[in-house]
């Protein structure tokens, strides 16, 4: 069998993933043996099922939620291509530490607005295949990993927003500027809780409480958050927000009972 590297930016449906080497194991795949490695673990993704023109890895650690990929989405372009028995594959070079973890795992159309649900991949050095089949309910990609259909979880019932009072918490903002790992503390001033940061382009981040996922804000729909200090609302346990442009902010955040609000500025 010949490997032959090349850039490209065709589309494929399949992501093998696998050690890298420079010679083939016997191991058996759906495309034939697979690489092994001390350097990396190499991650192959096929995704011509979708109609993509880009193809983007976002992939994280399940215990702590620290990114390989970046930190700010939609994570890890792929350009580099490789040709295995004349399929092509979009190729990430993962840790070499990865092999044999669990790791959370999504393939993107780099940042144009479609994903797949949320995948627990395990780096095998004898190749962990996932396979994008069709949409789901919710307009993500749906796949199967080594032949098996991935199951979706039932959505979870509508959490109702507690109530809260701001100063009985610390407060913190978390986001992809910190590898969703890390807080920034927040200060209680006049009844709001601020933070300044600077971001980079398509940052995302929530606040959240107690250093913890268990109270978090966000919004429903980060698309045009307004960046001069108008308030807008913060929506318990919802989605992140998010700026298009670098630079240097300040959020402030209140909470009384239910109702949170958020003001966002640009400095």
């Amino acid at each position: 069998m010949k490997f032959f590297k090349f850039l490209a930016l065709s589309v494929a449906a399949l992501s093998m993933v696998a050690c890298g080497t420079d010679k083939p194991t016997d191991e058996p795949g759906p495309d034939g043996p697979g690489f092994i490695t001390q350097e990396y673990v190499k991650v192959y993704s096929d995704v011509s099922a979708t109609g993509w023109e880009a193809v983007g890895v976002w992939a994280w650690n399940l215990e702590d939620q620290s990114n390989y990929t970046g930190g700010t989405w939609p994570g890890a372009q792929l350009t580099e291509v490789e040709s295995v028995d004349g399929k092509s594959y979009y190729v990430w070079n993962a840790p070499k530490e990865l092999a044999g973890q669990t790791i959370g795992f999504i393939v993107n159309d780099f940042g144009v607005g479609e994903q797949t649900v949320d995948l627990n991949v395990t780096l095998k050095a004898e190749g962990t295949f996932v396979v994008l089949t069709e949409k789901g309910a919710d307009g993500k990609w749906l796949a199967s990993i080594d032949g098996a259909e991935v199951e979706v979880p039932e959505p979870e019932p509508e959490q109702p927003a507690p109530s809260m009072n701001l100063a009985d918490h610390t407060w913190g903002v978390i986001g992809s500027f910190t590898d969703w790992s890390t807080d920034i503390a927040m200060t209680i001033t006049d009844g709001w809780a601020v933070a300044s940061f600077d971001a980079p382009e398509n940052a995302e981040f929530k606040v959240r409480a107690d250093g913890a996922w268990t109270d978090s804000y966000g919004v429903e729909d980060n698309s045009n958050l307004p960046v001069d200090g108008t308030e807008f609302d913060a929506i318990y346990n919802k989605g992140n927000l998010k700026v298009a442009e670098a630079g240097n902010y300040t959020l402030s955040f209140t909470v009384n009972g239910e109702v949170g609000t958020f003001k966002l500025k640009k400095n």
